[in-house]
Formats: C-alpha cells, structure tokens, sequence
C-alpha cells in the first residue's frame, strides 16, 4: 500500500476512499507517524506566531 501523500486534506480524502479491511495496523501507525512527525516540524513555529499575537 502507498503511502498518503499531499496536504491534510488530501491525506484524509485519500484515507476515506479506503475500505477498513484494506489497511493493516502496522501500516496505518506508520501513517500516524509520519503526520505527528510534519505537526512536530510546525509547531513551533504556530506556537511563536501565538505568542506574538497574544496580548501582555
């Protein structure tokens, strides 16, 4: 199986046109994986452009 590619949305569309039996557990952790990984990359910078915008 390949693996979901594109942005977020298109991940999740992707991953709604598969049926539940065609996908293993293994394949879907490395899945969740790689998405918490790209979250990992970003937010710090959400977190910097929030503590910009919040006012002291």
């Amino acid at each position: 199986m390949d693996d979901l590619r594109g942005s977020a949305t298109e991940r999740l569309a992707q991953l709604d046109a598969l049926a539940p039996g065609d996908v293993t557990a293994e394949w879907l952790t490395l899945q969740l994986r790689a998405a918490l990984r790209e979250l990992a990359e970003v937010e710090p910078v959400a977190d910097a452009e929030a503590d910009r915008r919040e006012d002291y």
